[in-house]
């Protein structure tokens, strides 16, 4: 297959949707592409209505519409390395994949539940969108907890709390690299550079994310508790911090973690992370922070800052777990401060099935694989 036959289905594709976002029905779209199979009016017209609804309730009106073809399970097939697009009235475009041995591997274990036509710079690619049921824990039953602060300094830092109580050694993700494409983006004007720094930190994020699951992995019965972030100001008179934490993707990087946890079947937790950074998580008194240094002024031990508040996070929710009377707004020790019912976010029970006389939590989780296109192939 040659790149004008797959940027002609994506240009009649565009064409449908600002037709069917501007009012066009299905009988009118068919009457202007009858030469093309109707699925690719029907995904359009449905993308076209989906978009105008939620532009219609957020009032976040677009500059320009850009949308990506979307593919339903009935319209393609995966035949090793090979797909089929069933775009044409009677033929199948035939394009090669080239999936790596991990998407290999996710491929087979999920169902495949859409895909979508990707243009970059020039090359093709197919975000496969990948679905399964999974069962996850009771967080009650969770051995081990897995803290994790996320900041500027370090993007994360986590740390495990066994179930005898000991914390095993932090692992760190410094920041340098995600401050100097900052630094970058601050001083550029071409926006084909800016979307070349953007997608760099994106892939900072996926790498970072994965690695904390791997960490979550390596230990029995684990939970990934994280802080419960709420807005803030950055108007201090720093400029360059200001530019920092407004390019701070700590969401973002919690929605990584989150899904790619449940992917794998261990369980998310949200926590108050008020004074995790200034109290001791060894003897819980009350300390000074420096910079990345935290010293206690009791017993006078010195930890990283932020892996002292991955500690505080993986002991304070270790804490509800063993004191009931701290759920239902009760204080706890000193260096427990805060964590009432209100601040602290457990696990959803959703799809609750008994099974053998217990209650599983089950659930559908969904996550999306890149595949690159190989045009010409067939």
């Amino acid at each position: 297959m040659s790149a004008h036959e797959i940027s002609e289905v994506v240009s009649i594709y565009l064409e449908s949707f600002r037709l069917g976002y501007a009012g066009y029905s299905y009988r009118e779209l068919r009457q202007i592409h009858s030469e093309y199979n109707s699925q690719i009016d029907s995904n359009a017209l449905y993308d076209a209505k989906t978009f105008r609804r939620i532009i219609l309730k957020t009032h976040n009106y677009p500059k320009r519409l850009n949308p990506k073809p979307l593919l339903r399970q009935q319209d393609f097939r995966i035949n090793g390395n090979e797909v089929s697009i069933v775009y044409k009235p009677r033929e199948r475009l035939k394009l090669k994949v080239f999936p790596s041995e991990k998407q290999i591997v996710l491929m087979n274990e999920a169902n495949q539940k859409g895909a979508r036509i990707v243009e970059r710079d020039g090359k093709y690619f197919l975000n496969l969108v990948l679905e399964k049921d999974v069962v996850l824990p009771d967080w009650r039953e969770c051995e081990t907890v897995i803290g994790v602060d996320i900041g500027i300094n370090y993007i994360a830092v986590c740390s495990a709390l066994t179930k005898d109580g000991k914390f095993t050694n932090p692992l760190f993700f410094r920041g340098g690299e995600w401050k100097h494409l900052c630094d970058r983006k601050r001083k550029i004007t071409c926006s084909k550079e800016f979307k070349h720094l953007t997608r760099r930190q994106h892939e900072i994020l996926h790498t970072v994310s994965k690695h904390i699951v791997e960490y979550a992995k390596s230990f029995p019965k684990p939970i990934i508790v994280m802080e419960k972030l709420g807005n803030f100001k950055n108007n201090s008179w720093n400029k360059r911090w200001n530019f920092l934490l407004g390019n701070w993707a700590r969401r973002k990087l919690q929605q990584m973690i989150e899904y790619k946890a449940k992917w794998e079947g261990i369980p998310v937790a949200y926590i108050n992370p008020a004074y995790t950074s200034l109290y001791c998580h060894y003897c819980g008194s009350k300390g000074k922070r420096n910079g990345i240094v935290f010293k206690c002024s009791n017993c006078s031990r010195e930890y990283n800052a932020d892996a002292n508040a991955a500690m505080n996070l993986a002991k304070r929710f270790r804490q509800l777990l063993d004191e009931p009377k701290a759920m239902i707004g009760e204080r706890s020790q000193a260096d427990m401060r805060s964590a009432w019912e209100g601040n602290t976010y457990l696990p959803r029970q959703t799809h609750i099935q008994p099974e053998n006389g217990k209650e599983m939590n089950r659930m559908r989780v969904t996550r999306t694989v890149t595949l690159p296109l190989g045009v010409g192939g067939g």
